[in-house]
């Protein structure tokens, strides 16, 4: 298991489920605590578009279980 991961804006990470081929890439753009959701731009061959993701906590825990990982 990973270890826990809490977000904050500029943060960039990638799918990264068993399998995942050619990942889509997320940048945070904000995070509203008080609603619990965060804004993301999702980029992939050169693409992107921005997502409003209405649970932040599941978006973290995602993380744990190698459904994420970070972009250094």
């Amino acid at each position: 298991m990973n270890e826990k991961v809490t977000l904050k804006v500029g943060d960039k990470f990638c799918q990264a489920w068993k399998g995942v081929v050619n990942p889509i890439t997320f940048e945070v753009l904000n995070i509203d605590l008080e609603n619990n959701s965060l804004r993301v731009r999702c980029s992939k061959d050169g693409y992107s578009h921005e997502e409003d993701w209405n649970d932040l906590d599941v978006t973290e825990a995602a993380f744990e279980v190698g459904e994420y990982k970070m972009i250094k």
